[in-house]
């Protein structure tokens, strides 16, 4: 009787262990499973952000080029102010004039990184350092944003001073807006010439301050895009070809 009992006991203890054990890779294969679904979805994320970063960089840099256009144009009317020099035609004055009324924004593609961070997904990417790039990009968007609003109160002020002295219609017959292009005006049935303004003390002020707060913006597109070179080159070591 007791080698039977012990027998039987030995047998339970193998069928508890043999039990366990398959728990234990029922367990393992499951976790390998989860953590296959995982990195196949971290992998997808990674390519969707590195598509997102790379139009951004290049929209963001073309936005940047073209500010610092602006910012030459618009230092063409600085230099011929007051008691300075008048050696401009009214073609050139009126190509810089509708450049200092000129903004340039950035419309970022932040779609896939805004459902990761609205859902809480972004845990998904391993790489902490990855993360926090990821996480500071919203802060420093909303400051080229803050900086754009700043120079559209100038362009405001620009505006209003030209309404009042000047003449939009001979500005605007040598723009190269494609939305001023569309449609044909008539000639100003005023004799405007808009280089008066150059007499303007308020013209000059105004005019520095706009290139004051384009190079404010100018500092925060350098600032976007060192951080997009940061992350892009994160997501190239992330990717798994």
């Amino acid at each position: 009787m007791e080698n039977k009992t012990g027998k039987y006991i030995k047998y339970a203890i193998g069928e508890i262990v043999l039990v366990v054990i398959g728990i234990l890779i029922a367990l393992q294969i499951n976790t390998w499973n989860q953590q296959r679904i995982q990195n196949k979805d971290e992998q997808l994320a990674l390519k969707n952000l590195k598509q997102d970063f790379e139009y951004n960089y290049k929209a963001l840099d073309s936005v940047l080029n073209e500010t610092k256009n602006n910012i030459a144009s618009q230092f063409i009317l600085l230099n011929h102010t007051g008691n300075k020099s008048k050696d401009i035609t009214r073609a050139q004055f009126n190509i810089s004039l509708n450049r200092l009324a000129d903004i340039n924004e950035f419309y970022p593609r932040n779609g896939f990184l805004d459902d990761l961070m609205n859902s809480g997904n972004l845990g998904i990417i391993k790489n902490q350092m990855l993360r926090n790039k990821l996480s500071s990009w919203s802060s420093v968007f909303e400051y080229i944003r803050s900086r754009e609003i700043e120079l559209e109160k100038g362009r405001d002020r620009v505006s209003n001073m030209i309404i009042k002295k000047g003449s939009w219609l001979n500005a605007d017959a040598v723009s190269t807006d494609q939305a001023v292009k569309n449609n044909t005006f008539p000639k100003s049935g005023f004799d405007i010439d808009n280089r008066n303004l150059l007499n303007d003390l308020e013209f000059e002020n105004n005019t520095e301050n706009t290139i004051y707060q384009n190079d404010k913006l100018v500092q925060s597109h350098e600032k976007g895009l060192q951080l997009i070179t940061e992350i892009l080159s994160l997501l190239e070591k992330e990717i798994k070809e």
